[in-house]
């Protein structure tokens, strides 16, 4: 297959552009000019593109796939202004299902309504005889009733689990607000949907982003477990439009991390197409819940400083441990103590890993003086990893000739990456943290975040540009369903700080806006970067896999509210066109 006549934006770090591409079945096999491409390469199809951009295809570098899909099979309550607008919604449910049957949603988002908490009471007067149990905007915080406190066994006696809080009232009843891992006790009593309710989410999620040109996810599905054979059954069947990098939970212990890992391996899925990477955590909640970890308390509420997850303590050890044993991990963070925390605790892993080497090499130049032998290899999680091998558990690594002996990038994470305080940002930098952050966030929170954080703190908010001028590795994605899948509201975000509407003018806090160039790189290049897949996506060169992005709108030249406007125009996803939005 041919494309030629377009605008190729490769993403490579020069901003190269080309006009043509030659694919041959999943890879690019050229890259150049029109003359020389057509010269060389006869198409079984040729695309003429008449001039328009072409880019890679969309990785969203931090997404929750599966649970998108089932959002949208749930009650829906984004957007709702008022509380009686979100009752209604849930009363509109009510009226569909029998009495007993669970009533589930997500979206709402209190600060639209004033600020005030809901309580079980107002979803007792819409439904009576339902259990309703109800996720805030960003996942953090849920709201149940009555009912679906009683199943959960939620009394005055309930003592909060650690890393949440069930809010109560003066008397000490529960308010039906659980922040945190306390929903985590009505969840659990909520029955599981079954199969097909999930491969029906799943079909969704993959019409999504098709919709959107996302051609590779980083998801974080609870529990993997359940979703990487859906996944591996989508695979199968020529169904699953997207490459995925599953997240395993950083909460479970290693025997469990290790055991996944090897059932998974043991199905011998194509890497490219299905693959386990990183081990997702939690180290706080969000800003909009006031449950993100701060160094200081709020600035509109006094008395609050967050709710950590773990303590330093334990978060360092388990980071020492998973590090050690050669797993990536993303950590969200949020707040400023949050993000603070994990840092510390890849320090620590980083001065273990480091003093453990250089027992080793002591050791070995022991062993060489007795036998003259020299150690060219070595062995992480079971693996032994020689000169530029692929492993499963820790993907590329680099070699030093000088030590002898390969160096695992770890290429650590922290997700969100929101509030950091100034002295952070370097080490970042330092310690090889990758910042994966997802722009959007910005353009919803700004309404409140001054409020939570004060004229100062909030400077060290949202800080894309501030982690890029550092030398900080920031890949971009979505949160879906916390925010729109749609990238190009993404794009729009970084190169803007405003709303849709155009608010404010000129850009909240507009230092952080970047150009739209990077902005596209960080959606592709930096996303492929972030799960070790640099050398086979997420740019438009020989030899990278055949997964393409044609817009309707020059991204590169059109004024910033039509990025809002510019859809896919072509999709090309491993060397075949998957969607012609003509078609």
């Amino acid at each position: 297959m041919l494309l030629v006549n377009g605008k190729v934006f490769t993403s490579d770090a020069r901003g190269t552009i080309a006009e043509a591409v030659a694919v041959e079945g999943n890879r690019i096999v050229a890259v150049g000019r029109d003359a020389e491409i057509e010269s060389a390469y006869e198409g079984a199809r040729t695309i003429d593109l008449r001039g328009k951009l072409v880019t890679p295809g969309f990785n969203d570098a931090h997404i929750h796939f599966l649970q998108g899909g089932r959002a949208l099979m749930l009650v829906d309550l984004n957007g709702a202004k008022t509380l009686a607008e979100a009752k209604q919604r849930v009363a509109a449910r009510v009226r569909e299902v029998q009495p007993g049957a669970w009533i589930l949603g997500r979206g709402w988002d209190h600060t639209l309504w004033g600020g005030e908490w809901p309580t079980k009471k107002d979803l007792d007067d819409v439904a009576p005889a339902n259990p309703v149990f109800l996720s805030r905007v960003d996942g953090h915080t849920t709201w149940a009733n009555s009912l679906a406190l009683q199943k959960a066994g939620i009394t005055r006696e309930t003592r909060n689990p650690q890393g949440g809080e069930i809010v109560r009232d003066a008397s000490g009843e529960a308010t039906g607000i659980l922040k945190e891992t306390a929903g985590g006790l009505v969840a659990q009593v909520v029955p599981e949907p079954t199969h097909a309710e999930m491969a029906e989410a799943l079909t969704r999620s993959l019409a999504e982003a098709l919709r959107y040109g996302v051609t590779s996810i980083q998801t974080n599905d609870v529990p993997s477990t359940d979703a990487t054979p859906l996944y591996r059954e989508f695979l199968k069947a020529g169904k699953l439009t997207v490459r995925v990098a599953e997240w395993q939970q950083f909460a479970n212990s290693l025997a469990d991390i290790r055991r996944e890992r090897a059932e998974f391996a043991a199905f011998g899925d194509d890497p490219f197409r299905l693959r386990l990477t990183a081990l997702k955590g939690y180290v706080d909640g969000t800003l909009g819940s006031r449950t993100s970890a701060m160094l200081a308390p709020f600035s509109d509420d006094p008395h609050n400083s967050g709710i950590p997850r773990l303590s330093p303590e334990q978060l360092t050890q388990m980071i020492i441990e998973r590090d050690a044993a050669g797993f990536q991990i993303a950590l969200h963070c949020i707040g400023d103590r949050a993000n603070r925390m994990a840092l510390d605790g890849f320090e620590a892993a980083s001065k273990t890993k480091r003093q453990q080497a250089s027992d080793q090499k002591d050791e070995r130049q022991d062993k060489k003086g007795q036998s003259g032998a020299t150690d060219f290899f070595t062995t992480y999680d079971g693996d032994t990893i020689r000169k530029g091998e692929f492993s499963f558990s820790v993907a590329y690594t680099d070699y030093d000739e000088s030590r002898e002996r390969p160096t695992v990038m770890a290429r650590h994470r922290i997700e969100h990456a929101q509030v950091v305080a100034p002295s952070d940002f370097e080490r970042f930098r330092d310690l090889g943290v990758i910042a994966s952050m997802q722009p959007s966030h910005a353009i919803s929170d700004k309404r409140w975040a001054e409020l939570r954080l004060g004229e100062y703190r909030v400077m060290g908010a949202y800080s894309w540009h501030t982690m890029m001028a550092h030398g900080v590795h920031v890949p971009f994605g979505t949160d879906w369903p916390v925010e729109s899948m749609n990238p190009y509201l993404g794009l729009y975000a970084a190169v803007t700080r405003q709303s849709v509407d155009g608010q404010p003018p000129g850009g909240w806090w507009p230092e952080e806006r970047i150009t739209i160039e990077d902005a596209i790189r960080n959606y592709t290049a930096e996303g492929a970067y972030a799960s070790f897949e640099e050398k086979d996506k997420g740019q438009i060169a020989a030899g990278m896999l055949a997964d393409l992005v044609v817009h309707t709108k020059d991204l590169l030249t059109v004024e910033p509210k039509e990025i809002l406007q510019t859809e896919p125009e072509v999709v090309i996803f491993d060397g075949r066109v998957i969607y012609e939005r003509n078609k």
